[in-house]
């Protein structure tokens, strides 16, 4: 535990640190294109229209209880892409900018953080396209909005803390990112960002409801509660429970397994 209270620290003591190096790496990236930072717009709408027009059209995949299908989409497209990006690249990270952290005299733990920060325009993007297509459907904004400063604080814990365990994996074993692909492709179909999974009947009703175990799935869900006013956190009971245990846990490990080999992180690359 005190090593998780450590990392929070280096955390807040450093934010603006990792704010600047996600700026100049956004900057350093956006000039070597034409279009610039435009890209940060269009590559997740262009995302979402290949999706939309696969399985909403060609494969006439429905949203459940009648939503609206394209806004459900978007929701669970930017709450899972944002999750799978900062997992990702932040377990690459560590690795890839290990150098710069030595000379510039700054925690290695802040380029997760970094990274992080750098994909919050294109989950803005995602996720305000499903409320504002939401919105056009009826589904105006109400109390249930209140709980996105629930699930938008988890999203961050939960991203930076298994990010944070896969970068220290990857540092000792450099051949992870590929099982990590392997991984996010499964999840993709496997916790109902695309397909309602209630639709497939050979699953049966209890595996689908115990699906809420599964950290994706809840905060995914979680945010198409909040668009589409279904239900209140508090309403999944100890779901709510296992997900904080699940994620405090990821955090705790994480936070230890950085701390024991970040200073024999040379020694790895």
């Amino acid at each position: 535990m005190k090593d998780a209270i450590l990392y929070i620290k280096e955390q807040i003591k450093y934010f603006r640190v990792a704010v600047n190096l996600s700026q100049y790496s956004t900057k350093s990236t956006s000039m070597q294109n034409k279009f610039g930072r435009l890209w940060e717009i269009l590559d997740p709408l262009v995302q979402l229209a290949i999706n939309y027009i696969i399985f909403g059209i060609l494969m006439h995949r429905t949203a459940p209880d009648g939503l609206p299908p394209l806004a459900w989409m978007f929701l669970g497209m930017g709450v899972y892409t944002f999750m799978q990006h900062v997992i990702t690249v932040g377990s690459k990270s560590v690795t890839r900018q290990f150098n710069l952290t030595a000379k510039m005299k700054f925690p290695v733990s802040i380029m997760p953080t970094s990274s992080m920060i750098g994909f919050l325009t294109e989950f803005s993007i995602m996720v305000g396209g499903g409320l504002i297509i939401a919105m056009f459907y009826g589904y105006y904004p109400s109390l249930y909005w209140l709980q996105f400063f629930y699930y938008f604080p988890l999203l961050i814990i939960f991203s930076l803390s298994l990010s944070l365990l896969c970068s220290s994996i990857e540092v000792v074993f450099p051949d992870f990112k590929f099982f990590l692909n392997y991984i996010f492709r499964f999840l993709m179909y496997g916790s109902g960002v695309i397909f309602d999974l209630s639709h497939f009947n050979v699953i049966p009703k209890i595996l689908i409801q115990s699906q809420l175990i599964n950290p994706f799935y809840y905060l995914i869900e979680g945010f198409r509660d909040i668009a589409f006013g279904r239900a209140w956190f508090w309403d999944k009971g100890m779901f709510n429970l296992s997900f904080l245990m699940i994620t405090l846990f990821l955090l705790i490990i994480a936070a230890n397994t950085h701390m024991k080999i970040r200073d024999r992180i040379s020694d790895y690359l």
